[in-house]
C-alpha cells in the first residue's frame, strides 16, 4: 500500500465565498474527519491531489496539516458540474487497530477464452468496497478471467475469500461479462443503466459550508 504526502493548511474562515476564493487561487477546500474528535477544515493545492484522485491504485495519505502529519484515507471527492475540476475533498483519519471501509480497484488478469472466440468483454464494476485494517489495504483486487466463455460472467460472489479483508459490495453484482458479438451493445447499455457511480466519488458543488462538529466514526456532514 503506497502512501502519499500532501501539504495542507487549516481553514480559519468557512462559508461559500471563502471556498470560492480558495478555488480561484488553485486551492481545494476540504474536511478531515476524526473519530470522536472535532472535524478540521483545511485547504490544499489542487495539483497535489492528482496522484490521489486520478489513479488506479489505492493510497493512504500523510496529510501534513500545518506541519502536523495526520494519517488518513480519501472519503469523498466532489467535482464542479461544468469544469469537472475538483471542488471539495473529504478525508478521514485512520488508526492501525480500526477497520475502515474503502473502495479498491479491480484488476483483471489473463485473456478470456470468450474474447479469443470473438466475444466482447464488458468490465462493468471497476471498484469494490471492502472492510479492512489500514495496514492491510491492498493496492487492487485481482480477478482471473482466463476461463470466462461467451455468455458467462463473474460476480462479486465469485471472488476467492481473503483473510485480510471482507468485501462489502453486493455479492450479486456483476464485475465482468463476455457478451456475444451481436448482443454486446445491448448488454453494455443494460449494464450501464444499473451500475451506480462509485459511492466515494460524487459530482456537484458545495454551495455552503458549515462549521465542523464533533463526531464519532464516519460522519455524513460536509464542511
Amino acid at each position: 500500500m503506497a502512501q502519499l504526502t500532501i501539504n495542507a493548511e487549516s481553514r480559519k474562515k468557512l462559508g461559500g465565498s471563502t471556498a470560492l476564493q480558495l478555488r480561484q487561487q488553485g486551492r481545494v477546500p476540504g474536511v478531515l474527519y476524526g473519530h470522536g474528535e472535532p472535524s478540521i477544515p483545511f485547504h490544499v493545492k489542487e495539483l497535489d491531489l492528482r496522484p490521489l484522485i486520478y489513479t488506479n491504485e489505492t493510497h493512504t495519505v500523510s496529510l501534513n496539516l500545518d506541519g502536523n502529519p495526520q494519517r488518513c484515507v480519501l472519503r469523498e471527492v466532489q467535482f464542479h458540474p461544468v469544469t469537472d475540476r475538483v471542488s471539495h475533498i473529504d478525508l478521514i483519519l485512520i488508526h492501525a487497530d480500526e477497520k475502515i471501509r474503502i473502495d479498491v480497484p479491480v484488476k483483471l488478469v489473463g485473456t478470456a477464452i470468450g474474447v479469443k472466440d470473438g466475444g466482447v468483454m464488458d468490465f462493468s464494476l471497476h471498484k469494490l468496497s471492502i472492510e479492512v485494517l489500514p495496514d492491510a489495504i491492498p493496492d487492487h483486487i485481482e480477478l482471473d478471467i482466463t476461463n470466462l466463455k461467451i455468455g458467462h460472467s463473474l460476480h462479486v460472489s465469485d471472488l476467492p475469500p481473503n483473510p485480510t479483508y471482507t468485501v462489502s459490495t453486493d455479492s450479486h453484482a456483476v464485475i465482468v461479462i463476455i457478451a456475444a458479438p451481436k448482443a454486446a451493445e445491448e448488454v453494455v447499455a443494460a449494464t450501464e443503466a444499473v451500475v451506480a457511480e462509485p459511492e466515494q466519488i460524487k459530482k456537484g458543488k458545495k454551495d455552503e459550508e458549515e462549521a465542523p462538529v464533533a463526531e464519532k466514526g464516519k460522519s455524513d456532514k460536509k464542511g
